[in-house]
């Protein structure tokens, strides 16, 4: 075999491989992108703007990709004053800012309603005073310690890590380890900057970005982010503001075609676990200048180019593109070349080396320094299969089952989306059944926080107060009940911690019993907190035979629940006194097998059934040291689930399960009890 033939049967086989195992298919990139278009909108609040932005967003689920949430400032720049309404009265000023970067200056007649708490400098540029990025910086995390603090003063017991610290311009949030987001407060700019228009019309040899996908950028608008070009002495200019494209970078990437998007996913596995891994280098590249590349090469690499047998040569051309770009020490920014991105970003030493070193790569074998990666071991040891079984799981199951979605507990205000929200796209007659069936998903989980949000503990003798608790007890039970197609159990548990926390015993065991039956079959983990499977450990087996979706996610799907109590005045059914520890102010129901016999102990207790209670402590210490859950956080839930049946009882051993939760914690940087 020749090596023209050797390198189109190993980049069909590398495309193959990441479909299937790595990046997913073009359906399950699809259904990704729904998934955060449903997302983006769930968060949308009133003033609150958020939008998902970074690899996530744009249909890649790596290890390590990133999701940043931008947080929409109600502040809007313009460059044209005709454009600026009352509430906008800042305008945008690039001529007297780095390349890149840009000044917010103030309106003439500037309305104190709307720009109180601000941080002004007055500068001799323009003879007027410039919005500083300083307090934008500082807003989101001072939110962001407020909460950290209430954390810790409601779990006196424990030394809780750091979960928030200053990144840049954003605020980094990280959950024991898991679920890292980075939150980056941004203005606003709908028109276009003058400093970008050479992007909107320069000439292109092959038609990309197209004309429609250049006006439908234009549309998006540009962000700025508070953060400014740094001089010789490293100090940043506190004045300026980056210029983000961000949205339009999303557009872009979602007119990839599926080589395209496998190319930008080899792009980014080489730099993390080739390049990144040499430490002379200090990490110093980042994926945003791979994006870069590819974008600079797919203006210039004919669109007919990019098929599955020309996947290796195209990643080729783009570390090609790197190194010379490395050789000549200018990174130029695909909106504005002028913007050289690694100016003052490392030393010419260290650019020296990156240069040798990708030298050598491209001489030598890069094929075989590529398949070093540990993304793609199995292939390397052929050990994948690359034609598809007869019976798998649906490519929208596999995306649910794989797309570790932000934490929705942490989004408490979702709650004050109305119903109808949802149900108008559901029944939307345009859209895809796939994303009708996300924010089906989308609104089920509105019903539970919508549940969850009702405050409703006990029944009073006086009238008014009975007649105000049925009527909370309705409503609560009416978004259960919608709960219930969640999944095939937690949303039944669920349902059951109601009548116990409102003492319906009867109606409880009908709901345990029936969950206890449902338990009994094979089900299937969906992602939660720190555990998301990737796709080549997804089971390739049919699921149950079902035509609906939804049917299907209540026949085979299971998932635990957790709910954080963000503040004092949260007082619903789920943060009764049985089900919370003393020094936590979570409630993380753990597996639904061992919370199911938790709960049945908890109804025994209750009814004070002696013996059948200490038979369902049993039962539950058997579950507890039965069930391994992949995740630590649930393995913590067991655990507190345990100690709350042991301390109820009086049991002794309570200090030895303590111990085991404490020596789990502590690989996550909790430690003391």
């Amino acid at each position: 075999m020749n090596n023209q033939n050797y390198l189109q049967s190993l980049s069909c086989k590398l495309y193959h491989y990441l479909s299937e195992n790595v990046v997913g298919s073009e359906n399950v990139v699809r259904y990704r992108r729904y998934f955060y278009k449903c997302f983006d909108e769930s968060l949308n609040y009133g003033e609150t703007k958020l939008i998902s932005s970074g690899s996530k967003p744009e249909g890649l689920d790596l290890a390590g990709s990133d999701l940043d949430l931008m947080l929409l400032l109600d502040i809007i720049v313009d460059e044209q004053i005709e454009n600026l309404k009352e509430k906008q009265l800042f305008f945008l000023d690039t001529e007297n800012a780095s390349p890149g970067f840009a000044l917010i200056k103030e309106g003439n007649e500037c309305d104190l309603r709307y720009t109180k708490g601000l941080d002004y400098s007055h500068a001799i540029i323009g003879h007027g005073f410039f919005l500083t990025n300083e307090c934008m910086k500082e807003a989101p995390y001072q939110q962001c310690s407020r909460l950290m603090s209430f954390l810790k003063r409601n779990r006196s017991g424990l030394k809780f890590p750091e979960m928030f610290s200053i990144q840049g311009p954003s605020v980094s949030m990280s959950l024991f380890g898991c679920m890292e987001m980075d939150y980056v407060p941004c203005c606003l700019s709908r028109s276009w900057p003058t400093v970008a228009k050479k992007w909107l019309h320069r000439h292109r040899s092959h038609e990309w970005p197209s004309a429609e996908l250049i006006t439908m950028a234009i549309y998006e608008g540009v962000l700025l982010v508070p953060v400014g070009s740094k001089s010789d002495s490293k100090e940043e200019n506190r004045l300026e503001w980056r210029l983000s494209f961000s949205l339009a970078e999303k557009l872009l990437v979602h007119s990839f075609n599926h080589c395209q998007l496998l190319c930008y996913a080899l792009l980014k596995i080489f730099l993390r676990e080739i390049i990144n891994n040499e430490n002379i280098f200090n990490k110093e590249l980042c994926s945003y200048y791979m994006k870069t590349i590819l974008f600079w090469i797919l203006e210039e690499v004919d669109h007919s180019y990019w098929t599955k047998e020309n996947l290796l040569r195209c990643f080729r051309l783009c570390i090609q593109r790197l190194h010379y770009f490395v050789w000549s020490f200018y990174i130029p920014n695909y909106f504005i070349p002028e913007h050289n991105m690694i100016e003052g970003r490392f030393s010419e030493h260290v650019q020296k080396q990156l240069e040798v070193y990708i030298s050598k790569l491209l001489k030598g074998d890069i094929w075989k320094v590529l398949l070093s990666s540990m993304s793609l071991s199995d292939l390397r040891h052929n050990m994948c299969c690359i034609s598809k079984p007869l019976h798998v799981i649906s490519e929208l199951e596999k995306t649910l089952m794989t797309t570790n979605i932000p934490y929705m507990a942490q989004f408490r205000f979702t709650a004050k989306k109305s119903l109808n929200f949802f149900i108008y796209r559901i029944q939307n007659e345009y859209f895809p059944t796939a994303l009708k069936n996300i924010y089906t998903l989308a609104l089920i989980e509105l019903c539970k926080y919508k549940a969850i949000s009702i405050k409703i503990r006990s029944v009073n003798s006086l009238h008014n107060s009975n007649k105000h608790y049925y009527s909370q007890y309705k409503q609560c039970l009416f978004h259960l009940l919608l709960n219930l197609n969640s999944d095939a159990v937690s949303g039944w548990l669920l349902l059951g911690t109601f009548f116990f926390s409102c003492q319906e015993y009867r109606k409880m065991t009908e709901v345990i019993n029936l969950s206890e039956e449902l338990l009994s079959r094979e089900l299937y983990d969906l992602p939660f907190f720190d555990y998301t499977p990737t796709l080549k450990r997804i089971d390739s087996k049919a699921l149950t035979n079902c035509r609906s979706f939804l049917k299907n996610l209540r026949h085979t799907f299971i998932k635990s629940y957790a709910f954080d109590k963000i503040s004092d005045e949260e007082d619903s059914f789920i943060f009764d006194k049985d089900l919370i520890l003393s020094f936590a102010a979570l409630v993380c129901c753990g597996s639904p097998a061992v919370y199911l016999r938790y709960l049945t102990f908890l109804k025994l207790y209750k009814q004070n059934q002696i013996e059948k209670m200490m038979s369902s402590f049993l039962l539950l210490k058997e579950a507890f040291e039965k069930t391994i859950p992949q995740s630590h956080v649930l393995y913590g839930a067991n655990c507190m689930n345990l100690i709350n049946a042991q301390l109820l009882i009086g049991d002794e051993d309570y200090r030895t399960t303590a111990r085991k939760y404490v020596l789990n914690l502590q690989s996550f940087g909790v430690t003391g009890m």
